[in-house]
């Protein structure tokens, strides 16, 4: 018993030290640190997002169409390589579905619902919500989350210990944890983690070319759309409040201008708003 409670105010100066080393600096990029307790590699998170991955696309549809998902993976792959995590191999993916929603997955998956693209107004929105995705990948957290649920129960410290952390032993970790949607697509960030997602993205958009305006703006929209929309409650179920949001956001952009010339909208992105506009409706939501 005496050893057990030695170990918690290890644990917790631990968890702490990563919370407190999260909080941003208003006027400057948040300097992301990688907690000590998260001691994941990038190959182990990126085997991580490819098994949640394949459970995610067994139980999403997702869109087949070359135009789309070039486009997707043109834009995306620019937010990703502007990134403070370029060396993560990404994937963007269209989740056929009329949902307005956008999520990522560990180890450079991010996956974009077909309503938010339509709902989208200019491509700096797009990219703005892209690079709010992207920013939770290059914070760590989801993998910081998962660190804390394995350091708590010493699966990860026997794991590595004993040599054993391999995609299939990944897998059963997923599914302890109540499998991938369970973990990542349905978990809701906490109000710091999507502070910081936003201002990642905020910088991350600017430095790939694009106005950073673009995602105040479709916050903007969301706020102005009607909430008690089945479409809309998923995308407020793992967000805060858009107000919030923007204003935050407003703030950090009257402290830091952006600079002048940056991309707001595209032919392209019109061309992949018609081209999904053509398609025929998604299949109908599982029972």
């Amino acid at each position: 018993m005496r050893a057990t409670y030695s170990r918690a105010p290890v644990v917790a100066v631990i968890l702490l030290a990563g919370i407190l080393a999260s909080f941003p600096v208003r006027g400057e990029e948040p300097k992301v640190v990688k907690p000590i307790y998260n001691t994941f590699s990038d190959e182990e998170e990126m085997a991580m997002g490819r098994n949640a991955a394949a459970e995610v696309e067994k139980k999403y549809p997702i869109l087949q169409d070359v135009i789309l998902e070039t486009y997707l993976d043109h834009i995306g792959q620019k937010v990703a390589q502007a990134s403070r995590r370029p060396q993560l191999v990404y994937r963007f993916k269209l989740v056929d579905t009329l949902a307005v929603n956008a999520f990522s997955l560990p180890g450079g998956y991010v996956y974009v619902h077909r309503g938010l693209l339509e709902f989208a107004e200019t491509e700096d929105e797009l990219v703005g919500v892209l690079a709010h995705e992207v920013g939770h990948i290059v914070a760590y957290h989801s993998m910081n989350d998962v660190a804390r649920r394995w350091l708590v129960s010493r699966v990860m410290h026997e794991g590595k210990k004993a040599g054993w952390l391999d995609d299939q032993q990944i897998q059963d970790a997923l599914q302890q944890y109540g499998g991938a949607l369970l973990l990542f697509v349905d978990r809701k960030f906490s109000r710091e983690e999507e502070n910081e997602a936003d201002l990642l993205g905020l910088y991350n958009t600017e430095r790939a070319g694009w106005d950073p305006n673009g995602l105040i703006a479709f916050l903007g929209h969301v706020g102005q759309f009607d909430t008690t929309s089945d479409l809309m409650q998923i995308f407020l179920r793992r967000h805060p409040l858009p107000g919030d949001r923007v204003d935050m956001l407003r703030v950090e952009l009257k402290q830091r201008p952006p600079s002048p010339g940056l991309t707001k909208d595209s032919f392209l992105f019109k061309a992949a708003k018609a081209r999904v506009r053509m398609l025929p409706p998604p299949p109908a939501p599982s029972p």
